[in-house]
């Protein structure tokens, strides 16, 4: 190969290397190309338990997401967390005011929701206890 040619392609391969231009993505985006990034769709992406855990709803935004508790289930910090910052109990809806149940009533709590219970003596009519 001739001194001509060599030069000519160690210019050709110096252009080419001069074109790659690394990026760098911020949190929460994937390189697709060698010049753009894509939001990761976080709510999609677990192996086998959710970001937001099972009793919260998880909503993907743009380098990041959000997770918001469902009915019968409180946040320990704010209403939209990560689960970097919070995680979803149980609400004790008996413990609410105004009671939930009403009066005459036993209020029972469960995992997400609660029954009610007419005291003795009492039975349920249309919504409210009567004697």
């Amino acid at each position: 190969m001739g001194t001509r040619t060599f030069l000519l392609i160690l210019g050709l391969h110096l252009t080419l290397l001069g074109n790659l231009e690394a990026i760098d993505c911020e949190p929460g985006l994937t390189l697709k190309t060698r010049k753009s990034c894509v939001d990761t769709d976080e709510c999609k992406e677990w192996d086998s338990t959710p970001h937001c855990g099972s009793n919260a709803t998880c909503y993907n935004t743009i380098g990041s997401y959000y997770c918001q508790c469902l009915p019968g289930f409180k946040s320990t910090k704010t209403v939209n967390f990560t689960a970097l910052t919070g995680e979803c109990k149980d609400l004790d809806e008996c413990q609410e005011t105004p009671q939930v149940c009403g009066s005459n009533t036993i209020c029972l709590n469960t995992f997400g929701s609660y029954n009610c219970l007419c005291q003795p003596g009492f039975r349920f009519s249309n919504h409210t206890v009567k004697d």
